[in-house]
């Protein structure tokens, strides 16, 4: 075993192999909607083909057998998944090995919307009116590493999918060179690698 693998592996991906369907079927401001996913559970389907880490806090709480009476639940004909009765998602073992795997969705109007409301910030880092396409493009690799390391916590999960924070080490440039500024970034977490920007700079981390 390489000692990579405690760092970039203990990955899963989310699968319902009874169903195609996921939050990328559905529009932003919808999320999954009621009544369109058959017999598959609305929360189920905003996480299908999902990647988490393999940890507490970083992937959706499992069902909690230790509540249920499984043998009195199963002669009743309900069988306890992986999130809830007759659920019929698997957490599968997956290996990311690269952060370009890593793909970021940006709805229109994100980033410069950032750039009005959180100026000050970005300029507290040595980023000026130079710099802002530069501070972009560290700002969004930095978001990429710090999924893919795990860096990051599940805030809540709904049918608009999984809300996480993400913990970024932003470094400062120029008259700030040297310094890092720990910042939190929040996206819904996408199938197969892929995170949707909710808040580019969301705060700083605690």
């Amino acid at each position: 075993m390489s000692i990579f693998d405690g760092i970039l592996g203990n990955w899963i991906q989310i699968i319902d192999d009874q169903n195609e369907k996921s939050i990328e079927n559905y529009g932003y401001n919808t999320g999954v909607i009621e009544g369109t996913t058959g017999n598959h559970c609305v929360k189920c389907v905003a996480i299908n083909k999902c990647w988490f880490k393999n940890e507490k806090d970083k992937k959706p709480e499992r069902f909690d057998l230790t509540k249920i009476d499984i043998v009195d639940s199963i002669s009743k004909g309900l069988d306890p998944g992986l999130y809830h009765f007759r659920c019929h998602c698997k957490e599968v073992p997956i290996f990311p090995y690269s952060v370009e795997q890593i793909e970021l969705i940006i709805p229109y109007g994100k980033i410069p919307y950032m750039f009005s409301s959180k100026s000050g910030w970005i300029n507290s880092m040595g980023y000026h009116e130079n710099d802002y396409e530069n501070f972009v493009d560290v700002l969004l690799q930095k978001t990429k590493q710090a999924y893919f390391y795990g860096n990051y916590y599940i805030v809540n999960h709904t049918n608009f999918g999984c809300k996480i924070n993400l913990k970024v080490d932003m470094p400062g440039i120029n008259e700030k060179s040297g310094k890092i500024y720990n910042l939190k970034t929040n996206y819904m977490i996408f199938p197969n690698g892929k995170l949707k920007m909710n808040t580019p700079i969301g705060g700083w981390q605690k």
